[in-house]
């Protein structure tokens, strides 16, 4: 596309799948696919969110220099067990 957006081919089953879902909510498709995209990824960071604000409170996280050895061995051999 000219504007630098995407185009996405899709089999007709799931086409019909995301025409039928945008119906339903009184979308067209395109609008439906970004509110979809959006919505997703809200719901993401609000659960990491989430997670976090757990981790503090419980103050059950791993301080970050006990992070930094075991990281850096990632796929190494030998490498440092995760920290506790």
């Amino acid at each position: 596309m000219a504007d630098g957006g995407i185009t996405l081919e899709i089999d007709e089953a799931l086409a019909e799948s995301l025409r039928a879902r945008a119906d339903a909510a009184g979308r067209s498709v395109e609008d439906y696919v970004r509110h979809r995209l959006e919505e997703d990824d809200a719901a993401v960071w609000t659960e990491v969110d989430a997670i976090c604000d757990a981790v503090v409170a419980e103050d059950n996280g791993i301080p970050l220099d006990e992070l930094g050895d075991w990281m850096n061995g990632w796929g190494k051999p030998g490498g440092p067990p995760p920290p506790r």
